[in-house]
C-alpha cells in the first residue's frame, strides 16, 4: 500500500521568443486611462464541486480512507459517500458528496460558502493488491432472516454508494445490482452489471476492455447487449438483517410434544386435497343515513354485510336488508338514528372457495378453480377451512325411569314403570333453530303435570299432558323441543321421569388466538367467528 498527496509542479521550463517591430501604418491600440474604471465582479453559482484526489495516479482507493479540509469543514468517506463536520460524540455528519474509488473522482454536493477554497488532503490509501469484484456471495450467521429485512451497502469504484433491500420474496433487483436471498438459509448471492446497448459509437471502447469476450454479448429485440460489469470495492461490503430466534415451549404448557413441531413452531395449514377460502374485507362509508334508501356496495356476492356507527356500535339487524347477491342494503322504512353516532359505514366481505390443487414452500397456493372476484394484497385474506359436513338438530336416548335422582346418566336406572311416551307415532320435534344442546328430564309432579328440566339450563317451565309441550328458547324465540299430546300413554305418577337428550345442529370449535409478545396498544380486543354453509334454494 502506498501513501500519496496531491501533486505539485516540481519543475519550471524557460523558453526564448524573439519579438520583432511591424511597419504596418495601421495598427489601433486600446487602452485604460484610468485604473479602476473596468474592474467587475461576476458572482457564479455552483451546484456541485468536482476534482480529482488521485490526480496522476492510476490506483485504487481502499474504501474508508479519504479524508480532507475544505475551508473550515472536514469531510470523511463511508462506502463511497462523503460525510462532512462529523460529530464523534455520536458519529452523525451531513451528508456532502461521493468519491469514486476507482477513478479518485469527488463530487461535494454540499459545503460551507465564502471560505477558503484551498483543499487539503489529509488521509488518502490506495493500493494495486486488491483486485475489485463484481460479484459477493455470504451466508448470514443467525437463520432465519425476518423478510423485507435485509440491506447490503457497497461502495463501487464508478458509481458511488450502492444501498440495496430486499423485498418480501428476497429479490434484490436494481440497474446495477442483481440477485437475492433465501430468507430460511440465510445465503445471498449478488451479481454487479449494467445491461448496456452495444453500439457503433461504444463497440470499440467495450471490446478494448480485459474482461471482454464476445460470448457474453447477447441479443434482444434486435438489439446487441452486454452486461457491463460494475466493479466493487470487496473491503467496502457490509449488511444488515434481522434474524428469528425461537424459545422452546414446555410440552406441559403447550398442551402438546413439540418435539416434531418445526424450530419455528410454524405447522403447515394448507394441504393439497384440502378446502380453502380467499376472503376479501372492505368498508363502505355512507354519505347520509335516509330511512328506506338502498345503497350499492362496489362488489356483488357478497357474503355478508353489517353497518356500525363511528363509534363502532353495531346497528340492529331489524334496521335494515340486505341483497347479497347484488351487493346493496336498504335502510327500513322506520329508521332512526336514536343512540348511534355518524356518519355510518357498511363492513363487508365476499369470498371464493376451492378445493386445494397446490401450495408451495413460497406460500403460493393454487386452486382447482379460478377465483370470481378481484383481490388485493391489502384487505384479502387466504384461510384453510375447517370443514364441519352435515348439521341437523335430533334427539337421542329417550328411556323413562320410576323416580328422579338428579343423575345424568344415559341409561335408566330404578327399573321399568308402565308409563310410557309414543315417540313412534309421535316423535319428539326438534328445530335447526331452536334445539341446543342439552340432556332434558320431565319429572312428573301428579299423574298428569310434569317439571321441566334441563342439565346445564335448570328448570325451565312446567308442562301438562293434556297440551302439547313447547318450552321457548329465548335466545332464538324458537322451541327446544315440541311433545305431542298424543304421545302421552296413562300410567304417569309422581316423580315418574321422561328422559332425553337434544343434539344441536353445531359443531364443536376450539378457538385459540395468539398475540405476540408485545405492550398493548389498545384497552380492549375482540373477533368475531363467521360460520360458512351452504343450503338448497327454492326456485
Amino acid at each position: 500500500m502506498s501513501f500519496f498527496k496531491l501533486p505539485k509542479i516540481s519543475d519550471v521550463s524557460e523558453k526564448l521568443v524573439e519579438l520583432k517591430a511591424r511597419s504596418i501604418t495601421d495598427i489601433q491600440a486600446t487602452f485604460v486611462d484610468a485604473a479602476g474604471s473596468t474592474v467587475s465582479t461576476k458572482q457564479v453559482i455552483a451546484n456541485s464541486l468536482k476534482f480529482d484526489v488521485t490526480n496522476g495516479f492510476d490506483e485504487q482507493i481502499i474504501a474508508g480512507s479519504v479524508r480532507f479540509k475544505l475551508g473550515n469543514n472536514t469531510f470523511i468517506d463511508r462506502a463511497g459517500t462523503l460525510y462532512r463536520d462529523v460529530d464523534p460524540a455520536n458519529n452523525s455528519g451531513t451528508l456532502s458528496g461521493t468519491v469514486q474509488y476507482g477513478t479518485g473522482k469527488v463530487e461535494l454536493s454540499s459545503w460551507t460558502p465564502n471560505v477558503d477554497n484551498t483543499l487539503v488532503l489529509q488521509s488518502l490509501t490506495t493500493t494495486t493488491d486488491i483486485p475489485p469484484i463484481n460479484q459477493v456471495s455470504f451466508r448470514t450467521p443467525a437463520i432465519p432472516i425476518r423478510p423485507s429485512s435485509l440491506t447490503v451497502v457497497v461502495g463501487t469504484l464508478e458509481f458511488g454508494q450502492l444501498t440495496l433491500r430486499a423485498d418480501d420474496n428476497g429479490v434484490i433487483e436494481t440497474a446495477e445490482a442483481h440477485g437475492g436471498i433465501n430468507y430460511e438459509t440465510g445465503f445471498v448471492d449478488l451479481y454487479f452489471y449494467k445491461k448496456t446497448e452495444i453500439t457503433a459509437a461504444n463497440r470499440e471502447d467495450i471490446e478494448s476492455k480485459n474482461w471482454y469476450s464476445v460470448e457474453l454479448e447477447y441479443a434482444e429485440n434486435a438489439k446487441q447487449y452486454i452486461n457491463y460489469p460494475v466493479w466493487v470495492a470487496p473491503e467496502s461490503v457490509r449488511y444488515n438483517a434481522v434474524a428469528y430466534s425461537y424459545i422452546p415451549l414446555d410440552a406441559e404448557i403447550l398442551g402438546l410434544s413439540a418435539t416434531r413441531l418445526p424450530l419455528d413452531g410454524r405447522v403447515p395449514i394448507f394441504r393439497v386435497g384440502d378446502i380453502g377460502i380467499i376472503s376479501a374485507t372492505k368498508m363502505y362509508q355512507m354519505t347520509d343515513h335516509v330511512a328506506g334508501k338502498t345503497y350499492e356496495l362496489g362488489d356483488q356476492r357478497i357474503a355478508y354485510c353489517e353497518l356500525e356507527d363511528s363509534a363502532g356500535t353495531k346497528v340492529p339487524y331489524d334496521m335494515y336488508v340486505v341483497d347479497y347477491d347484488y351487493g346493496k342494503f336498504t335502510l327500513s322504512g322506520d329508521f332512526a338514528l336514536n343512540a348511534l353516532v355518524p356518519p355510518l359505514s357498511a363492513k363487508y366481505s365476499y369470498q371464493d372457495m376451492g378445493l386445494i390443487k397446490d401450495v408451495q414452500i413460497n406460500g403460493q397456493v393454487t386452486f382447482t378453480k379460478p377465483v370470481t372476484h378481484n383481490y388485493s394484497a391489502a384487505d384479502s385474506i387466504v384461510g384453510s377451512a375447517l370443514v364441519i359436513g352435515d348439521m341437523q338438530a335430533r334427539y337421542t336416548r329417550k328411556f323413562v325411569q320410576p323416580t328422579w335422582s338428579n343423575d345424568w346418566k344415559d341409561e335408566a336406572s330404578g327399573g321399568a314403570i308402565s308409563a310410557q311416551y309414543n315417540d313412534a307415532l309421535y316423535p319428539i320435534q326438534v328445530t335447526n333453530n331452536g334445539a341446543t344442546q342439552e340432556r332434558w328430564a320431565l319429572v312428573f309432579t301428579d299423574n298428569t303435570n310434569f317439571r321441566i328440566i334441563g342439565e346445564t339450563s335448570g328448570q325451565i317451565g312446567t308442562g301438562t299432558v293434556n297440551t302439547d309441550c313447547s318450552p321457548i328458547n329465548p335466545v332464538t324465540h324458537a322451541p327446544y323441543f315440541t311433545i305431542k299430546k298424543e304421545g302421552w300413554g296413562n300410567g304417569w305418577a309422581s316423580g315418574n321421569v321422561l328422559r332425553f337428550n337434544t343434539i344441536a345442529a353445531n359443531h364443536p370449535i376450539w378457538v385459540i388466538r395468539t398475540v405476540k409478545q408485545s405492550e398493548p396498544t389498545v384497552l380492549s380486543d375482540s373477533f368475531q367467528i363467521m360460520l360458512r354453509g351452504d343450503i338448497d334454494r327454492v326456485a
